[in-house]
């Protein structure tokens, strides 16, 4: 019978590996409780029509990416690609404005884009990310990019630069699109297919084209400072400031755009140096884009709520992990391994390694209860510190032998004493 394997572009987290995310994520929901977000759970599955309102229906991943069906009530459903729609939906929904005039809301999930799997990059992703309702520009992007760092430098992630450009208002931000539509008109016979289609649909995604023909069509178009007002620049020129007064690595990029239509203002990357080996000459080590967010102050106005100042961001989960990997600190092994010596003893076994773990230590023993030699293995195997025998003659005598499994030297210790023993031990 053939097997079953995963999908393409989706993959499984096992055990050795899972403890890390654990740890990410137990840093990033210590980070957000410091600047005061709370956690929101939003469904993986929304309405088709959210993602399109929100993150524009011209988009690839709204016209290509997204993973979309009829149920059986004849509505269309998404998976979600990224969290902010849901988020921003939920805002809506529950009048959350009523309780809280600045909402701080975070979220860790799945997301799900029809993407061609490559390294870093699946299919299912996990993104962590960061929502402000009803903060101002540009404190509240300021903030969101200390937290944000805070988090990366507490999980070994540096050194990291910001890169940020100011998308201006509307109505300059619609000069700018004319003024790229005809530059790219010239270029039309060089530009790759999407940027064809781009260039009918959604002009400002060319500049996220990440084909060489493109790239090189864009470093000489026109820079949105060309069109932006001037209380966009003093904006911008007072988010530089005070980043780089608080010891951020900030750099300007006025063709930086993001890939969803919902910014409004500033916004920006986090990147970090490529992680590919350094003898790898096939790479051509670009730096790799870690975060990405921004200001959508028309977003909660668009999807039926009150006109809402917002800001947000996403962290690509996969490659902090990748990033992390050797550098965190290894998974905590099993602290004290039970190893039984006989099914008489079974209830004793249970007992004692019960009230070791309400004592807080990590503890384990054979269910199989196999020979004393394959229990010796398996401790072995799970990297555990002690061994603690538990037979009839232990018991009979109230004194337990215990073995240093890295030094191979054995104590007696009585029963009514094991915990203090391990406290001391493993405590101090």
């Amino acid at each position: 019978m053939e097997k079953i394997q995963s999908i393409r572009g989706m993959k499984d987290i096992l055990p050795d590996e899972s403890w890390l995310w654990q740890k990410v994520e137990n840093i990033y929901r210590a980070t957000m409780a410091k600047y005061n977000y709370e956690e929101i759970r939003t469904p993986i599955l929304e309405k088709t029509l959210l993602f399109a309102r929100s993150i524009g229906e011209e988009t690839d991943i709204v016209g290509k990416e997204m993973y979309t069906f009829v149920d059986k009530g004849g509505e269309e459903l998404s998976l979600r690609p990224e969290g902010t729609a849901g988020v921003v939906r939920a805002y809506i929904q529950h009048s959350m404005s009523a309780f809280q005039p600045v909402t701080k809301l975070f979220y860790i999930g799945p997301m799900f884009r029809r993407e061609r799997p490559q390294k870093g990059r699946f299919r299912q992703f996990h993104q962590a990310g960061a929502e402000i309702f009803g903060a101002g520009e540009p404190f509240a992007e300021i903030e969101q990019i200390l937290m944000l760092l805070d988090f990366l430098n507490t999980t070994g992630v540096s050194p990291v630069t910001i890169i940020c450009n100011h998308l201006g208002t509307p109505q300059s931000r619609k000069l700018y699109t004319e003024e790229l539509v005809r530059f790219f008109t010239k270029h039309r016979p060089d530009l790759c297919e999407d940027c064809i289609r781009r260039l009918e649909t959604n002009p400002l995604r060319i500049l996220d084209c990440k084909q060489p023909q493109c790239i090189q069509i864009i470093a000489s178009s026109p820079p949105i400072e060309n069109m932006r007002p001037d209380i966009s620049n003093r904006m911008l020129e007072q988010f530089l400031s005070i980043l780089k007064q608080m010891g951020v690595n900030v750099v300007y990029n006025s063709r930086l755009v993001r890939g969803l239509d919902y910014y409004t203002g500033i916004v920006f990357e986090g990147v970090v140096p490529s992680i590919e080996e350094e003898d790898d000459e096939s790479q051509s080590h670009q730096p790799l884009s870690i975060v990405g967010g921004g200001r959508y102050d028309e977003l909660v106005g668009q999807l039926g709520g009150q006109k809402t100042q917002a800001v947000g961001f996403a962290i690509g989960l996969e490659r902090i992990i990748d990033i992390c990997r050797g550098g965190m600190e290894v998974k905590k092994p099993v602290e004290i391994f039970i190893a039984n010596t006989g099914e008489k003893t079974i209830g004793e076994t249970f007992k004692t390694i019960e009230s070791l773990r309400k004592a807080g230590f990590l503890c384990d023993f054979d269910q199989r209860v196999g020979s004393l030699k394959s229990q010796l293995k398996r401790a072995d195997k799970i990297g555990a510190k002690f061994v603690v025998f538990i037979g009839e003659e232990e018991i009979a005598s109230g004194k337990l032998k215990i073995k240093n499994m890295e030094t191979g030297s054995q104590s007696e210790v009585n029963m009514e004493n094991l915990i203090s023993t391990f406290e001391e031990v493993l405590r101090h």
